[in-house]
Parts: C-alpha cells; sequence; structure tokens
C-alpha cells in the first residue's frame, strides 16, 4: 500500500499532546439523553472501526471540563501522553430529564461530546480530578490517532497505560 509522505514523519510530542488533551476531553464527557452526540466525538480521534462508545455505559451525565497533558513517553511507533482532566459528574434530579437542541456549528467546528454546563433534570456534583494515559499513532493517512489496539498486554504492563 502507498502511503503519504507525511505518515512516515516522527509524531511531534506537543501535537501528540493536544490531540491526547482534545480525545480526554471528549472521552470523559457524556450525556444519556444525547448519546449519539459522544459516539460522533469520539469517531474523529479513533483509526477505523473502533467501537465509539468506549468506557461508557451509555447511562448517566458527566463533563470534563478542562486537561492538561504532562509527560510524553515514546514506545516504538506511539506515544503515551499522561493527561490529567478535570471532571464534573452529574445527578438525575427527576426523570423528566431533556436532551439539549443541537445548534448549528459555526463554520469548520464538530461537535465536543462535552453536554452544557446545566440542564433540566440533573445536579452538578463536586468536580473530581482524572488522570489517563492516552497511546498516540501516526495513521498510514498521516494523521495522528488515539489507537488502543497496537498496545499488547505485555506492552500495557511495563508502558502502564491505563486508559
Amino acid at each position: 500500500m502507498d502511503r503519504p509522505l507525511r505518515a512516515l514523519r516522527p509524531i511531534d510530542p506537543d501535537e501528540a499532546a493536544q490531540l491526547a488533551e482534545c480525545f480526554a476531553l471528549d472521552y470523559l464527557s457524556w450525556d444519556e439523553t444525547l448519546p449519539s452526540r459522544r459516539s460522533e466525538a469520539l469517531r474523529h480521534y479513533l483509526p477505523g472501526h473502533v467501537d465509539s462508545t468506549l468506557g461508557w455505559s451509555g447511562s448517566g451525565r458527566q463533563r470534563a471540563d478542562f486537561a492538561a497533558a504532562g509527560e510524553t513517553v515514546r514506545e516504538g511507533h506511539w506515544l503515551s501522553v499522561d493527561v490529567r482532566v478535570r471532571v464534573t459528574p452529574y445527578e438525575r434530579l427527576d426523570e423528566e430529564a431533556s436532551a439539549e437542541v443541537p445548534s448549528e456549528l459555526p463554520a469548520g467546528a464538530r461537535c465536543s461530546s462535552a453536554p452544557a454546563p446545566e440542564a433540566p433534570g440533573w445536579r452538578s456534583g463536586p468536580s473530581v480530578w482524572m488522570r489517563l494515559a492516552i497511546p498516540i499513532r501516526r495513521h498510514d493517512s498521516g494523521e495522528l490517532v488515539v489507537d488502543l489496539a497496537p498496545i499488547s498486554d505485555t506492552d500495557y504492563d511495563e508502558a502502564e497505560v491505563d486508559l
């Protein structure tokens, strides 16, 4: 298979950190009243046909609003980025939780999975910090992707990847 020249470039740690922060925010945000929003957001980070419900049961509401990338570890053809994320869980107040009405996006924008900070039927709880190690590699197209597939059990234990 012919690959574009950019698919052979080494991964820039700053570019990987930016992707990892954005992924972490979308990965840790969800809203059961509009589950397709999270699936759509995660599809932009994942290669091929990876299950975009990854890590979520399909119920509840949670909003990640801040991410900070830290150390980046190179392991062969991928990087693992340590990301800390501030997350706010929500508690359902009644059975009548309503879905957000999607608005038209500005040109060039795409949806985030983060729900609005306030919604009828939900109350926010205290925010917490979570930590993820996010594996990034260069796709055959040349784009960076979050890729859980290349990490074997041995690599997982050695690299302490905990996504």
